[in-house]
Order: structure tokens, then sequence, then C-alpha cells
């Protein structure tokens, strides 16, 4: 089973608050002294504590250099990663971490990444939080990273580059694409460094995967305000749930009815098929009022949501409705046709890890053979005897 790491970002993200997590999570700090002989940076110290954020404890890291450290380009860091002693998909990860960032921040300001010259996320300590958190999803063999909604702040911040809105400008364009929501309070959730980070490594955005949980861990941010959530970010490492081969997530969209003529549920649900609905079933129910109603109940693939929230809005006369991720497991499907003495008939067989598990004909295709159902059907089974 493959190790997934679970970045739970309910109050932000920034490198530090990355990689204490996963020092939390019990990655060997022994990993900083690998870095530092990895990489050409001297006299740099590595502070680790726990403290306290409202009532989390987490680990806190900063790095300290013992002299001036030089602003760099972004082609001087790749070329310091390039050269550096870092394991291979470490030092891949990191390179393209920065890669981004460069790029994100040379669309802000108008120019090529290679003359990006970085300020606040070219400082030591950023090279350290991006190589360092490669570094450890390498040596705590974790394949896959998933993370949540991230909230965004509002607001202004003051930068090297002058006073900027928030989140910053390099922080949005790196999270296009990306499911985000409104912090409450006006200040920077989201650094470009942890923006970098995430959108570089991990595969998506969205609830916690199916997974069997190994360890939690907290790395904390330097944000001490008592306003809000606790200033941490929490890290859930696991291993992926084993599921049949043919699973797939799905969305169960449902709504209650009780206002609708009859006669529309019929088209409803062929408006619905035809967006891309796996299944559609009306089930009777009572209401409030004791109004009789229906409540309808819509399977479908995530990329198709939208399409099917908008066709039951369009076509039914519900006001809301509801909707949760769900995980399905389906049966292989493969079809022929069969000639019967009354005329041709599909026939759906189901498989499941490779083994035949049922046959049916085609219900559409008894009909139209024009003959009682019963016959239809004795004669479709006769046909697929004796294939």
């Amino acid at each position: 089973m493959a190790n997934v790491l679970y970045l739970d970002c309910f109050s932000g993200a920034a490198g530090d608050m990355l990689l204490g997590a996963l020092l939390d999570l019990g990655c060997d700090t022994d990993v900083f002294r690998e870095l530092l002989e990895a990489l050409p940076i001297d006299e740099v110290e590595v502070n680790i504590e726990p403290v306290m954020r409202g009532a989390v404890q987490a680990q806190l890291i900063s790095f300290s250099a013992t002299h001036d450290h030089p602003h760099r380009h972004w082609t001087d860091i790749d070329e310091m990663l390039a050269a550096s002693s870092l394991p291979a998909r470490a030092k891949e990860n990191a390179r393209k971490v920065f890669r981004r960032l460069a790029e994100a921040e040379a669309h802000v300001h108008g120019h090529e990444p290679e003359t990006v010259h970085f300020h606040e996320v070219g400082a030591v300590d950023a090279i350290m939080d991006i190589a360092g958190f490669c570094l450890a999803i390498e040596r705590m063999s974790i394949e896959r990273i998933v993370c949540s909604p991230l909230p965004l702040g509002a607001g202004q911040i003051q930068t090297a580059h002058g006073m900027l809105p928030l989140p910053a400008p390099a922080t949005a364009i790196l999270l296009a694409g990306a499911e985000v929501y409104a912090y409450p309070l006006p200040v920077e959730t989201v650094t470009p460094t942890g923006a970098a980070i995430i959108s570089t490594l991990a595969e998506g955005f969205g609830p916690l995967p199916s997974m069997v949980l190994r360890g939690v861990g907290y790395g904390a941010g330097t944000r001490v305000d008592a306003a809000g959530p606790p200033n941490v970010l929490r890290a859930l490492l696991g291993e992926d749930r084993p599921l049949p081969e043919t699973a797939e997530p799905t969305y169960v969209i449902e709504a209650n009815i009780d206002d609708m003529n009859p006669e529309y549920f019929a088209p409803l649900a062929q408006r619905l098929e035809a967006a891309g609905a796996l299944d559609v079933t009306l089930i009777p129910c009572t209401m409030k009022h004791g109004r009789p109603g229906v409540l309808l109940k819509i399977v479908g693939v995530q990329s198709q949501l939208d399409e099917l929230i908008a066709a039951t809005f369009t076509h039914s006369t519900t006001l809301g409705l509801r909707y949760y991720r769900t995980e399905r497991a389906a049966c292989e499907r493969k079809v022929e046709t069969v000639e019967t003495e009354y005329g041709p008939v599909r026939v759906k067989h189901a498989y499941y890890q490779g083994a035949l598990v049922n046959s049916k004909p085609e219900y559409a295709d008894l009909l139209k053979l024009g003959v009682p159902l019963p016959l239809a059907q004795a004669a479709a089974f006769k046909a697929m005897g004796k294939k």
C-alpha cells in the first residue's frame, strides 16, 4: 500500500508549517544534517522547538544564518539544487517547486523567470523549507500528497516590492485551479512558498482520501495572535485503503420534491441521464405538513457534477439540493449481440476482477422483438446458451 500524506490546511500553509508537520509526524531530524551536507549553504543553524498555538502543540522550525546570505536569482537556486547531492526525486521536486515559484513571480512583475530576483522567497529559510520538505517526503516514502481546500486571507501586506494585496499576487497565480475559500481574518494565510510546494507536489484538493491512518503531525506558523483557529497545519499520514480495482469516486445528489407534476419526473430523469447521471432513483416519501413527495437521488462522477446540478435546477421545481462524495465499485461490462428466432438482442456480461458474474439480455431489445416478454427472454437465453 502507498503512503499518503493529507495536508489539512485549515489555518493556511507556509513552508515552515509544512516542514514542521512532517517532523511532528516522525521524520528524523537528521534530514537537516543531510540537507546541509547536500547544499552549498554555509553556517546555517536549524532551530526546532515545540510551541503552543492556541490549545494545540506544534513543531516550529526556523533557520538562522551566522552571516548575511545574498539574495539569489532563480537560475542561481536552480544551479545550486542541480549540483547538490540530494536524492534524485527530492532534487527534481525541489527544482520543480522553485521553477513554479519563479514563473509566478515573473508573471507578477513582468519579467522572464531567468531574471527573477527573489527577496522574501529567495532567503535561505525558503530554500531550506522547500528542499527540506522534498527531502523529508523522500525519506518518509510518501508517494501521494492530497491537500484540503485552502483558506485565503484578505487585506494588505508589506513586502520588498511595497504594499501588496492578500493573497499575495504570486500566491494567487500559484493556486490557479485549487479549491480555496475566504479566511475570516485579514492576515496572510498561504505564503508563496507554501503555495508553490502544495501546487507543485499535491495531486489535488479535496476531502480526506480513504486511508488507514498511521499518524498525525502539526507544524506551527509564526503568527501567534489568538484570533481565529490555531495557526498550525495538520498533516495526516496513512496508507491507501485497499479498494476493488473498479472503484471510482462518485457523488450522490439528493433533492426532496413535493410540488412537481408527476408527469415531469420521467423527462427529468431523461435529462439527468443525458447530463451524465450513472443512476437516477425516485423514492416516495412524506415531507413537511404531511405532504407526499419524492426523494430524487442521482449518482454521477465528479466531472459531471456541475452539469447534473444544473439539470436538476433547470428541469425540476426544487430550490435546493445536497450532494456528498461517495465511492462506487462497478463491474467491468462487455456487450455482445446474439441472434434469436425473433431477431437480434444485445446481452450485457458483467465481470468482477476478471471473473464473469452475470449475463443479462437488454430489456429494451427484448421489447423490440414484438412478442410477449417471457417468450423473448426465453429465446434470448436459448441463443446465449448456444454461444
